[in-house]
């Protein structure tokens, strides 16, 4: 794919097959990415964005994607994307002096966007991202570099049922949209694996995993009621019901599917999977208040606030009598006891 940079930081125009990006100098050192597409039908998740990143690591994500050019920035730039959702997450169980002197591995960290926002949240706090795809690991360096962050470093897993060699333990553990894009059977392996380099007491965050039970299938389909339904059935729906994410909705293959997460997760098939590791693990209440709570307040105030305190408290009932939290995305906090 060729690109075009321009030799000072004017505005630009990278190219690929299929389409250009407009890089536009705005204030604050910033630019301004839109996507212009040749094919309009193109599925293209956010089309344009604002980012302190220059051309040259701009460039580098196009070569990876055009389609998800912005939402890649996106994720590494916008405060209530990525970083948003990881502040709210791990401020809402410890005070940021629980993290001072602790390692924490950012597993599955792709392009890096969690483990960067992890690493200026918490300065002093090692953060450790671990990704399969050497490809990913490179961008995710690239932006290390721009963005000098002396805390974050980040390695490449030899396989996938396997972490580096010599990654040592870890007192927290983060997969950030992760967790859903494990196949069935990787989830039997690699949680027992994460949960072996968890020490004692050690805690381990899971957010932005679609709940599988939730009635309206966000993630993949955009279909109601599919993961209700026999995998034959959810297979054919999505076939020809999906109107996003085509390029996976129209595969033939029920593991391309899975792949994407369109089944999600729970919080009973985590611990289950875990306890394969020979240890039991609890999942926590966020600090002076419940699961429901947090939820709750994570919800705009503004629109149907009496309705979502009704379900806050159908929340409170089914945390209490199953463990479980059926919001659209599961956000859980796992201690090794």
């Amino acid at each position: 794919m060729a690109a075009s940079s321009p030799a000072t930081y004017g505005p630009a125009v990278l190219t690929a097959p299929e389409g250009s990006v407009e890089v536009v100098p705005i204030p604050n050192g910033r630019f301004k990415v839109t996507l212009k597409p040749n094919d309009r039908n193109i599925f293209i998740p956010r089309q344009s964005c604002e980012t302190s990143l220059p051309p040259n690591v701009i460039s580098s994500f196009l070569d990876a994607s055009f389609s998800r050019l912005c939402d890649s920035l996106a994720r590494l730039d916008d405060p209530e994307y990525v970083r948003k959702v990881l502040s709210t997450q791990l401020l809402a169980y410890f005070d940021e002096a629980d993290f001072r002197g602790k390692r924490l591995l950012d597993f599955g960290c792709g392009q890096g966007a969690s483990t960067l926002c992890m690493g200026a949240i918490l300065p002093e706090t090692e953060i450790v991202g671990v990704e399969l795809d050497p490809a990913r690991i490179q961008l995710a360096e690239r932006v290390l570099a721009a963005r000098s962050l002396p805390n974050v470093h980040f390695l490449v897993s030899p396989d996938a049922k396997r972490l580096p060699d010599e990654i040592g333990t870890f007192d927290y553990v983060m997969l950030s949209a992760v967790y859903e894009h494990l196949l069935p059977a990787e989830r039997r392996q690699v949680m027992p694996l994460i949960w072996s380099k968890l020490k004692p007491g050690g805690t381990l965050f899971i957010n932005q995993t679609p709940y599988r039970y939730f009635p309206y299938e966000h993630h993949t389909t955009g279909l109601w009621f599919i993961n209700y339904l026999p995998d034959k059935l959810s297979l054919f729906l999505s076939r020809h019901l999906s109107r996003i994410n085509p390029d996976i909705t129209r595969s033939r293959d029920w593991n391309v599917h899975l792949r994407a997460g369109i089944r999600g997760g729970t919080e009973r098939e985590i611990l289950r999977d875990l306890r394969r590791a020979g240890e039991r693990g609890a999942v926590l209440q966020p600090k002076g208040r419940d699961r429901a709570a947090y939820w709750l307040e994570g919800t705009s105030h503004h629109r149907y606030w009496w309705i979502k305190k009704v379900i806050a408290a159908f929340f409170r009932m089914t945390d209490r009598l199953w463990g479980t939290v059926p919001s659209m995305n599961l956000d859980v906090a796992i201690r090794k006891t």
